[in-house]
């Protein structure tokens, strides 16, 4: 088994980062005891009524690993049910860890974070595609991206202390 060596793309002033939400940048916490208790049909109706991120803390670990980053290199691909719950990510995003709103990509479906990931890679032509690390929660969006690409994944646990 080879050694990781993640921690040297995130010294890197070159790496260029792309965020998962839920899970990751945002804790999901919507049932009374348990992570969460509705459908993707109720989330998307209650989604109408309620911004689920206005009130959302969030992680300290990621406010201190984005602080020093150039954040022309920090996106997001996260998975939304509709534009309004884009919409509330976005302002999460935006007041909690200052990530450019035209670096927040939306996607319907999980295999759609690779394809944003290549979108991305079309900006940096020159730059190998090691330097750009998706970090996610789900092990099947990042074995889909390792296992379609030559991008780096990083598992959230990583940030975990």
């Amino acid at each position: 088994m080879a050694k990781s060596k993640i921690k040297e793309l995130f010294k890197d002033p070159k790496t260029v980062y792309i965020f998962d939400v839920d899970g990751v940048l945002a804790p999901i916490e919507y049932g009374e005891y348990t992570h969460y208790e509705l459908d993707d049909e109720a989330w998307a109706r209650e989604l109408l009524k309620e911004d689920f991120y206005q009130d959302r803390m969030p992680f300290k670990a990621f406010q201190e690993f984005l602080k020093d980053k150039e954040k022309s290199k920090v996106y997001v691909a996260t998975k939304v049910m509709n534009e309004i719950e884009k919409q509330q990510k976005i302002c999460f995003l935006e007041k909690n860890y200052g990530i450019l709103k035209e670096n927040i990509f939306e996607v319907y479906k999980n295999e759609e974070k690779l394809d944003v990931i290549k979108k991305i890679k079309e900006e940096y032509p020159l730059l190998d595609a090691k330097y750009f690390v998706m970090i996610d929660d789900s092990i099947e969006v990042l074995n889909h991206i390792m296992e379609n690409s030559e991008f780096s994944t990083v598992h959230v646990s990583s940030f975990l202390k």
